[in-house]
This record gives C-alpha cells, sequence and structure tokens, in this order.
C-alpha cells in the first residue's frame, strides 16, 4: 500500500511540474501573437515563471537544500532567466546585458554561501 502512495505521490509531483509547461506550448501552438491583445501576449512568460519556479524549487528539495534557501534561488533564477527571454523578445537584449545578468547570479551565488537560511 505505501508503495503505491509514493508512486501517486511522484505521478502528482510530475503533473504538477508539467502542467504550466504544456499549457504554455498548447497556448503558443494556438494562438497568432500578431493578433492577440497584449495582455495575452505576457501570458508565455508568466507560465514560463511558474514551471521555472516549480522546476527549480523541486529540484533543490531533491538535493536536500533547506527550503527557504531553495525558495531564494528559485525566484532569483527564475527571475534573471525571465528577464533574459523578455529582454530577447523585444529584440533588446546585448552582450552587456548577458553580462551584467551573468554579474549578478554569480554574486547571488558568492553571497548565497554566506548567507544562513
Amino acid at each position: 500500500m505505501e508503495h503505491t502512495t509514493t508512486q501517486k505521490n511522484r505521478l502528482k509531483r510530475l503533473v504538477w511540474l508539467a502542467t504550466p509547461v504544456v499549457i504554455g506550448i498548447v497556448f503558443i501552438l494556438l494562438t497568432d501573437p500578431y493578433k492577440l491583445p497584449l495582455v495575452f501576449l505576457l501570458i508565455p512568460f508568466l507560465l514560463l515563471a511558474i514551471g521555472l519556479y516549480q522546476i527549480l524549487n523541486a529540484s533543490l528539495r531533491r538535493l536536500h537544500v533547506s527550503k527557504a534557501k531553495a525558495r531564494f534561488v528559485s525566484i532569483v533564477v527564475t527571475s534573471l532567466i525571465l528577464l533574459v527571454a523578455l529582454l530577447q523578445s523585444i529584440h533588446q537584449l546585448s552582450i552587456k546585458d548577458f553580462l551584467i545578468l551573468g554579474a549578478l547570479l554569480l554574486g547571488m551565488v558568492f553571497y548565497l554561501r554566506r548567507m544562513e537560511l
């Protein structure tokens, strides 16, 4: 009985992690961005943010990182990746921006090693 409960929990977690990604892919495939109102163009980015956060948080928790540290790292990394995607989508991503975001990520890693969460 315990074995099937564990499998059901894993299946629920997998479905929970995959849902934003699947919805995002379906949304992108079924819509034309030139015919959508501006508000709807933000939906793929929101789904990307939700999916990335969930996947990063779940991965870090499986690596036995504390809940607070996993949440903090997931939020920061998701924000950086989302910022890169947004800048690229409006054709404003330059090598300078990419280097600045990389430096922010390295700074976060440096301070996270010293931080007690």
